[in-house]
């Protein structure tokens, strides 16, 4: 009897572990749909708000590009008369040249295709007509929009397509940065870094009693016009701040051919291969120079027409297959 009554009470405390293993294991299933859940709609909210911020961030850009144009050639001009002409046509000569290649680019980085990869199966048979080898570590099928992803395409949640050679989603222009306006891109930074430092310098030469806050005696400045000159002063140096350090991040992805997303995935893969005491190098790391011409064309740095975006030639390439260091299509 006591050997019986020992085996149930065994058998009860085995079916009450089993009901408390089962329960944890429910719970913890519960919590982890309901993490998945708060996650995709957390996602889905950002991704919601960011293509609503987009349209208002490209306004507010033009807008600002449009306030410290207006101030430029509308005040800070026509006060230079005392300088002499000669100093207003080299002035306003300088400043139509920045502005047309400030709209320029902006232009073609916010409304031009980053590059959209064909459909799989045509993409596929395309490359196979002209004698390709891939594997299907090299030429994969997007499982979110069915297109063809070669390396260094990414779909962007936010645009809801691939990019070619995706490098980020910039809020700014309202598109993705990726293989066909990159370059634009770049050049939109820099040559608005040029303008921010142009109207910066004029206000410093020019108006240095403006600037500081000061009012010279007998000055026939208003206050508005004041104000409108120390505000877009005030605008240029906080958008060069912010370009200094964007741009500076940039030109290091353009001379080690990277992107955005590569550098975040090879600092990883660069902190594991020191932990191994092995080196790791960018696999489309082919030196400055040619890097350089992976994103600006055929041309070399001190040639300086990779700076005429709208008469420069394109980088060469499909966006599909990049050079690499064992010189294959990767």
């Amino acid at each position: 009897m006591g050997g019986n009554h020992a085996k149930t009470q065994k058998d009860k405390e085995e079916r009450k572990e089993s009901a408390t293993t089962i329960a944890w294991r429910k719970t913890c299933r519960d919590l982890t749909r309901f993490s998945r859940c708060g996650i995709t709609c957390a996602a889905r909210l950002v991704h919601t708000g960011a293509r609503i911020l987009g349209p208002i961030l490209l306004c507010v850009g033009v807008g600002l590009i449009g306030f410290v144009t207006h101030t430029g050639f509308f005040f800070l001009v026509p006060m230079l008369e005392k300088e002499g002409l000669l100093v207003q046509i080299s002035l306003s000569t300088t400043g139509m040249f920045l502005l047309f290649n400030i709209l320029y680019n902006y232009a073609r980085s916010a409304f031009m295709d980053p590059g959209l990869p064909p459909e799989y199966e045509k993409g596929m048979a395309e490359l196979r007509s002209h004698g390709e080898e891939l594997g299907e570590a090299q030429m994969k099928q997007c499982k979110k929009c069915n297109h063809l992803k070669p390396p260094r395409c990414h779909h962007c949640s936010i645009c809801n397509r691939c990019v070619l050679k995706m490098d980020h989603h910039c809020p700014w222009i309202n598109n993705c940065v990726g293989w066909r306006n990159y370059r634009f891109f770049c050049l939109f930074m820099l040559y608005l870094c040029i303008g921010c430092c142009f109207i910066i310098f004029v206000c410093l030469v020019f108006f240095k009693d403006i600037v500081i806050f000061r009012r010279r005696r007998g000055s026939s400045i208003s206050r508005l016009v004041r104000t409108r000159i120390l505000m877009a002063f005030m605008v240029c140096c906080s958008i060069l701040v912010a370009l200094l350090i964007l741009g500076g991040f940039h030109i290091y992805l353009v001379l080690s051919n990277q992107t955005t997303i590569e550098f975040q995935t090879n600092f990883i893969r660069r902190a594991e291969a020191r932990r191994n005491g092995e080196y790791f190098r960018n696999p489309y790391d082919l030196g400055r120079t040619r890097n350089f011409q992976q994103v600006f064309g055929p041309y070399l740095p001190r040639s300086l027409r990779w700076l005429l975006s709208w008469a420069a030639q394109p980088p060469s390439g499909d966006g599909i297959r990049f050079p690499s260091l064992s010189r294959l299509s990767v």
